[in-house]
């Protein structure tokens, strides 16, 4: 059975989060610091409670405890990504000092988002903000669009969002650092090699390589994040809540899953690779163009790096 859309924070309501934490200490306080911060709190310890309740109140976001051995938590944030067929922001919760099940959950966690268990809670609540203040920005957005009053959403060729709606999200997002404080990052990211495939095998087949990555690399990220084509083989994602030093481990999961990807062209296997680029705010300040030009020199920089990188191997060789 899925769960009925429903809209954020509705007029007059604090938004609702299910909170599922085993641990009563930790459970009261990460209730008492979020209806400090303005949310409706529904707590429960029991996992296998989880399920049964979200589909009772339809939350606006649900937070899951993430701890070793069982990692009773991914299960549960399995299901309800089925049920609410990711429409429902959902974040881990993770000891801030047990590197291991903060890894875990990057590498296996489903690309959901982490935020600390402990401390003072201003870094959960700003990724919560970030998480619904985007879903709230899509879901307005959609309307205008049913309505014929906003811009299409979406690439025609990819379905992916198109870069006028990313900058009117990098805007958003933007805005709210300003006044509330709180990190994102901009990647940017181009396929190699996709001018030659053009050339040699036509246009046709070069936008079924555009799907194909835009499949993989939307697998890859998080569900909070925002992907979109931004060029013509380029693409950029908005990450909220994410800080500069968090970055380098979201690029590294993302080049991984490219060079292990394969794309059939004629029966030949064709492997892909992306050039990536990032910058994060507030470290690197601007309007949301000058924040997606900033990310694509930092590609260009990284994808001239690499290439005189290997023209040097080859010439030591």
């Amino acid at each position: 059975m899925g769960v009925r859309r429903k809209r954020v924070g509705k007029a007059g309501q604090p938004p609702t989060v299910l909170l599922v934490e085993p641990r009563a200490d930790d459970l009261e306080r990460t209730r008492m610091l979020l209806g400090e911060a303005g949310f409706r709190v529904v707590p429960v310890t029991r996992f296998d409670a989880a399920v049964p309740l979200f589909e009772v109140i339809q939350p606006d976001a649900v937070l899951l405890a993430a701890q070793a051995p069982d990692y009773a938590a991914m299960q549960v944030a399995r299901r309800l990504k089925q049920l609410s067929r990711g429409s429902v922001p959902l974040l881990y919760l993770v000891d801030s000092g047990d590197a291991g099940v903060y890894q875990y959950c990057l590498e296996k966690g489903q690309c959901v988002d982490v935020a600390p268990r402990a401390g003072s809670g201003a870094e959960l609540t700003v990724k919560l903000h970030a998480q619904l203040r985007l879903k709230a920005a899509v879901l307005r957005t959609a309307a205008g669009e049913e309505e014929d009053t906003a811009l299409a959403l979406h690439d025609p060729v990819t379905g992916l969002y198109n870069r006028p709606f990313l900058l009117a999200l990098l805007g958003l997002e933007v805005r709210r650092c300003e006044r509330y404080g709180g990190t994102f990052s901009v990647v940017a990211a181009e396929v190699s090699g996709w001018s030659a495939m053009r050339k040699d095998a036509g246009r046709g087949m070069a936008e079924r390589l555009l799907v194909y990555s835009a499949v993989v690399l939307g697998q890859t990220v998080r569900e909070a994040d925002a992907v979109a084509r931004v060029g013509e083989c380029q693409f950029a994602v908005m990450l909220p809540g994410t800080p500069a030093e968090a970055v380098p481990v979201m690029l590294s999961r993302v080049a991984a899953r490219f060079e292990s990807a394969r794309f059939q062209v004629e029966g030949r296997v064709v492997r892909t690779s992306l050039a990536l680029g990032a910058v994060s705010f507030p470290d690197t300040v601007g309007t949301p163009h000058q924040l997606l030009n900033a990310a694509q020199q930092e590609m260009r920089r990284t994808r001239e790096f690499r290439r005189l990188a290997g023209a040097m191997a080859r010439v030591s060789v």
